[in-house]
């Protein structure tokens, strides 16, 4: 399994029961579960598909294999699950390819509307910061997985939207 340390920097590779430890300089093999990396890369790229649709700052997100959800700083809701259902399908099947590229802090700092997630910045004392770029869509640095191109993701469906606090609206999208 693969979890964070309790510092929440550190990713930890932890064995499988009964499994024997290697030793320093062993040669290792890692599998990804393929299918399972694949839908969490399409829900994390129609995360940002999401995001674009909604103009506010994200407070926060979650994604699991078969749902995601995305918090915006929203305080009144003006938003209708069958309408982002529509307008975030409709990006999808416009097969927009996801770029990644790299800029440096600098240029970051001269563009701070590139960061849409409050209290999330990327790490300090980096060269360079990978953008995620679905143009004329998104672009944002982001250090997660994406799809090569939106129709890739699938058609999804907002199932939920619901209010978590006075300005905080939480949307959840998941498979169709």
């Amino acid at each position: 399994d693969t979890v964070y340390a309790d510092d929440r920097r550190r990713i930890l590779h932890v064995l499988a029961e009964g499994a024997a430890a290697p030793q320093v300089g062993d040669r290792v093999t890692v599998r990804i579960d393929w299918p399972r990396r694949h839908r969490l890369m399409r829900l994390h790229t129609c995360l940002h598909l999401l995001g674009a649709l909604v103009p506010a700052p994200v407070t926060g997100c979650s994604i699991s294999p078969d749902s995601a959800r995305i918090d915006f700083d929203l305080p009144e809701s003006t938003l209708d699950k069958a309408d982002l259902t529509e307008r975030l399908n409709a990006l999808i099947t416009a097969a927009t390819d996801v770029t990644v590229n790299a800029i440096t802090p600098e240029e970051l700092a001269a563009q701070p509307d590139l960061v849409r997630t409050i209290g999330a910045a990327p790490p300090a004392g980096t060269e360079r910061i990978r953008i995620i770029e679905i143009p004329g869509v998104d672009r944002q640095p982001c250090g997660g997985t994406h799809v090569a191109n939106t129709g890739e993701i699938g058609a999804v469906t907002v199932t939920k939207i619901e209010k978590k606090s006075r300005t905080n609206r939480r949307v959840v999208v998941a498979f169709a």
